[in-house]
């Protein structure tokens, strides 16, 4: 099943009843480390207007919908839901934003609920609740991006889409950069269709619900859409992201942090690079994976003494060390790397031959012995420029802002 179905049937049933729904129904992305989250990790809320007589209707239909659709028998389906009466106050706003940093517990959130008279109701251990209430609480202001979710009849379900892809290159051509992430330019690969079973068709991703729509109208599908809905996001914002020093960094977060390069890039069999950065708090591996493709040789090309800043998930491991997954890397400053060359003899001006790293050089003509210092050192391009570097479209996370993201305000 799918969050976004789920609350795009709410919506539907509720409009149906008279209920009216103020703007467009929020998608909320929490924190994508987490050990126990869905696939997407997302969190669904409407705002809605209601006579004091509609306020059991909303619930029962929401309750209602949530039994018929959520898929209860899955062992890791607990779904929860929310009922806030008016604005959200400054502590729930600041409870929602540690959902996407933070490893929020279902206690928490349970003592968040009954201090401030939310009204919640639950499915087995009920966890939905934390994002429910997040979703509900979640301050966005003007950094709001938009996704157009267009949802398949149920029985293409689990078959392939049929999506025209050269309408998706089209799309991508017309509204880029009011549209982003349709696309992955390194390889061609179309990422607006998701590779699950689920109700999603695509999921067109935007600055402005107008773009999302003008992408739609684009895009030529060879099956029947049931429906489609525009959410409010915090997609596309780097909210997950903290500003910490190495030695802070916690399990299940995502981190910015600086330091400098300490060990060589290690590539491993697969294609994964790794290496190791440290502050004046610690020191801490990163790691560059196969599927990010051409950043990973960006990172193979960093030496000692580098500094970067870096940004990326860390999610442990059993039996390896704590490692930043690499999402994006800013190049603050490059070591020189410099190549050392054998001296011109003085005598006679040939070329002289190594004796060893540390035994200087000889002249195999005359017999003039030169120290090592006297290496002749010329400083290599290293080919790679200052400057902040991303993973491609296929490796970023639905929270990571890419690069050229216009706005809209």
């Amino acid at each position: 099943m799918c969050t976004t179905y789920v609350g795009a049937v709410v919506a539907e049933k509720l409009s149906g009843v008279g209920v009216k729904i103020e703007g467009l129904p929020r998608l909320i992305r929490l924190n994508p480390n987490c050990p126990w989250k869905t696939r997407g990790n997302c969190a669904i809320s409407l705002t809605v207007e209601v006579e004091e007589d509609q306020i059991e209707t909303v619930k029962i239909l929401t309750k209602s919908t949530i039994e018929e659709l959520a898929e209860l028998r899955e062992d890791q389906t607990h779904p929860g839901a929310v009922f806030l009466h008016g604005e959200p106050d400054a502590e729930l706003q600041k409870f929602a934003r540690r959902t996407v940093t933070e490893l929020i517990e279902l206690d928490e959130a349970r003592r968040i609920i009954e201090k401030k008279g939310v009204e919640a109701i639950t499915f087995k251990k009920g966890r939905g609740v934390i994002g429910a209430l997040a979703a509900a609480s979640y301050p966005l202001g003007n950094e709001a991006t938009y996704e157009l979710i267009a949802y398949r009849t149920k029985i293409f379900r689990g078959k392939e889409r049929l999506i025209d892809p050269d309408s998706v290159f089209k799309m991508d051509r017309i509204t880029s950069p009011y549209t982003f992430d349709n696309l992955d330019h390194s390889t061609g690969e179309i990422r607006i269709t998701p590779h699950t079973p689920c109700p999603i068709l695509y999921g067109i991703r935007a600055v402005s619900p107008e773009a999302a729509l003008m992408a739609h109208n684009l895009v030529r599908v060879k099956e029947p859409i049931e429906k489609w809905a525009i959410f409010e996001t915090n997609q596309a914002t780097d909210h997950h992201y903290v500003l910490t020093r190495i030695g802070e960094i916690k399990p299940y977060t995502s981190v910015r942090v600086v330091g400098v390069v300490e060990e060589e890039p290690v590539i491993i069999p697969g294609g994964h690079v790794f290496f190791w950065i440290r502050d004046h708090t610690g020191k801490i591996r990163c790691a560059a994976y196969e599927p990010t493709r051409n950043f990973r040789w960006l990172v193979s090309r960093l030496i000692v003494g580098d500094v970067v800043e870096v940004w990326g998930g860390v999610k442990p491991k059993p039996s390896l060390p704590l490692t930043v997954n690499l999402e994006r890397i800013r190049i603050v400053k490059l070591a020189p790397k410099v190549k050392r060359f054998p001296p011109r003899c003085p005598n006679c001006t040939t070329a002289m031959k190594s004796k060893g790293l540390t035994a200087g050089y000889v002249c195999e003509k005359c017999g003039e012995v030169s120290p090592p210092s006297a290496a002749i050192l010329v400083e290599v391009d290293r080919g790679i420029q200052l400057g902040v570097y991303e993973v491609p479209s296929r490796s970023r996370r639905h929270l990571s802002k890419p690069f050229g993201l216009a706005r809209v305000y």
